[in-house]
């Protein structure tokens, strides 16, 4: 008998990301995207999602938060592998603090994930950003895999980077990453007001921070999967300050020192209940010191210390292919030391509960969550807070029309609220035991649409969203008899309406050259409704009409090509919305060229960036300038 051997066709096909069916909308950052984009931290990355505002500082050192859709960084919650990242004292999380080194993706959801197996922290805000750090993989027959890079560039910048992962049995694997970033931080930036017409370098604007983390993970004989990870970072850094009129920088220095320690366990028990565990123990350390504060010690300088423990258990019922529910119960403790006068020691217990239903029959999806928060403070000294219990419903919808099209239509309603931080309440002489909490309703509606062809034109995604915010008891800092005494108060009613638009898609130019594009532009109106207030009707400050980012790869055997650009129109520093507290619109390019190849057993890839190639003197918050053009250049070898 003659038997014939044909020969072997792979047939391959773009993979669509399970989330663009989610009722929820959501924007994915895998580490091919990452790879080409111009960015050092989360921050960098984050701000080519649209309807995103990173509130940036300036500089390597600087601040840097995120603002999802006008709703203030405070709405919008931080998870790393599975697990929030909080700051009590502040609400807020520096994303500059987070390098892409040991990042695998970054995912946000407007609204909430659509999972149901998640903590109930995860359904309590406005908007949640997912950072998944890179998995251990290990090629076939290899027990170890390693990672060693550098960067150098402009303001002094060296950063070098270590990654080992270890298979400690078959069902056990161990990685380590460390990285170190130091930079002076200095450039120069175009000062013009008034008669002041000058070019001045950037002082004080320095940081030298160390990240060291280590994880273990492995699966049970009973096939529950785990996870312990180790965080510690530490910096110091020069805080510039405001660049004004003969005093273009401060003195001020900051040191951080964060430590925490998390865990999560999951296991399947069979096709009707699954569990999920977490726990987490984290400890945050900053000290701020103003060597020319004028007072008798001729400098300031004050220390504080958060403590939080958190724990958490989340339940999945599958009762059927169409029915799934989810009930999720989360505590958390949090405590701040200072060493201020007269300082509260605030304590807050937090209980979290959320139920979720889900039903989905015939292309037709909705869920829908109830979550209850019940808060209580307790202070040392003065007046506490009090406690609060809210409940918080959410419902969303998703539809495919038509069998033989990826089109998915969605829409959401989400009821939400954030209460004051600690500093909102018990802030030296600023904060108010009498603030409301923070009420948000968001409503949204949209479509994906996406086609996979055959030809060189790959794939081809669109997104639309229109959405409307409305902001009650917005906690706002206004002053009091004078600019030097303010106070923190619910002001009013915000209402948000925009549009998201997003295209992306790859090609296939020939044999070897293949193209990934995508574009992204948001259209909003973020004003003032508190009826018979000053403002009425104007826009709210760092709120533009328009923004938008774009970015284009292209890859040539083992040379790659890539732009992206960045856009942020008009808006306001302040209220009221006068010409001087306006704010230009700023447009910025950048622009890398990559070499991967093989040497030995080793991988290698060397990296040269441009960025800000035009050169554009702009500023993200007012008075806070940003780099002109700068370069850098980066080398990686694994095996």
């Amino acid at each position: 008998m003659h038997i014939d051997t044909l020969k072997k066709v792979e047939i391959t096909r773009p993979a669509f990301y399970k989330e663009e069916a989610s009722a929820m909308p959501v924007q994915h950052l895998s580490k091919k995207d990452l790879d080409n984009l111009n960015s050092i931290s989360v921050s960098d990355a984050i701000k080519f999602f649209s309807g995103v505002q990173v509130l940036d500082y300036g500089g390597i050192g600087g601040m840097k938060t995120i603002d999802v859709r006008s709703l203030s960084s405070n709405h919008t919650s931080i998870f790393y592998n599975g697990i929030a990242i909080n700051n009590a004292q502040n609400g807020q999380v520096d994303l500059g603090k987070f390098s892409l080194d040991n990042i695998e993706s970054i995912t946000l959801f407007n609204g909430q994930q659509t999972k149901l197996l998640i903590p109930a922290k995860a359904f309590s805000s406005a908007s949640t950003l997912l950072l998944e750090a890179q998995k251990p993989l290990f090629e076939e027959g290899k027990t170890y895999h390693f990672k060693i890079g550098t960067r150098i560039g402009d303001f002094g910048l060296f950063n070098p980077s270590f990654l080992w992962q270890q298979k400690v049995s078959e069902n056990t694997s161990l990685s380590f990453n460390t990285e170190w970033v130091k930079a002076n931080g200095r450039y120069d930036f175009y000062y013009a007001r008034g008669d002041v017409d000058t070019l001045i370098n950037r002082q004080n604007s320095d940081v030298d921070a160390l990240r060291l983390e280590a994880a273990l993970t492995g699966m049970l004989n009973d096939s529950s999967t785990w996870e312990v990870r180790l965080y510690n970072y530490i910096s110091e850094r020069g805080l510039p300050g405001a660049a004004v009129d003969n005093n273009y920088y401060s003195n001020d220095r900051q040191w951080d020192k964060d430590f925490f320690v998390q865990g999560r366990w999951e296991k399947k028990y069979n096709d009707l209940y699954s569990l999920l565990i977490n726990g987490k123990f984290d400890r945050l350390d900053l000290r701020y010191k103003d060597p020319d504060f004028h007072n008798t010690q001729g400098f300031l300088e004050n220390n504080y210390n958060q403590k939080e423990v958190y724990l958490s258990a989340a339940n999945l019922f599958v009762w059927s292919n169409s029915l799934k529910s989810s009930l999720s119960a989360d505590y958390f403790y949090n405590k701040l030391d200072a060493d201020l006068m007269g300082f509260a020691y605030p304590e807050r217990h937090t209980l979290l509960v959320n139920a979720a239903i889900e039903w989905q029959k015939n292309n037709f999806q909705i869920q829908a969550n109830g979550l209850t928060t019940i808060l209580k403070e307790n202070v040392r000294v003065g007046n506490s807070a009090g406690g609060k219990q809210v409940f918080s419903p959410s419902i969303s919808v998703s539809w495919k029309p038509f069998l033989d099209q990826n089109l998915y239509v969605r829409s959401f309603f989400k009821s939400i609220f954030r209460a004051p931080t600690f500093n909102d309440s018990y802030y030296t002489i600023i904060g108010s035991t009498s603030l409301n909490p923070e009420y948000v309703n968001q409503y949204d509606l949209g479509f994906t649409w996406q086609k996979a062809f055959n030809s060189r034109f790959q794939q081809v995604t669109f997104k639309v969203d229109a959405y409307h915010n409305r902001i009650k008891d917005r906690i706002t800092a206004i002053p009091l008899a004078n600019l030097f005494r303010w106070s923190m108060v619910n002001l009013g009613r915000v209402e948000i309406n925009g549009i998201d638009l997003g295209v992306s898609g790859n090609a296939a130019l020939g044999a070897d050259v293949n193209l990934d594009f995508g574009v992204n532009y948001t259209y909003q109106k973020a004003l003032d409704k508190t009826a018979n207030g000053a403002n009425f009707n104007q826009f709210i400050p760092y709120a533009p009409k328009n923004s938008g980012s774009g970015f284009v790869a292209v890859v040539y055997k083992a040379f790659g090509l890539n732009y992206n650009t960045l856009y942020t129109g008009e808006r306001y520093s302040l209220r009221p919305n006068i010409l001087t507290n306006k704010m230009e619109d700023w447009f910025i390019q950048n622009l890398s060229v990559s070499y991967k190849n093989k040497l030995a057993k080793m991988n290698y890839k060397v990296l040269a960036e441009a960025n800000n190639i035009a050169n554009i003197n702009y500023t993200v918050i007012r008075n806070y300038p940003m780099p002109g053009r700068n370069y850098r250049i980066s080398f990686q070898i694994s095996y």
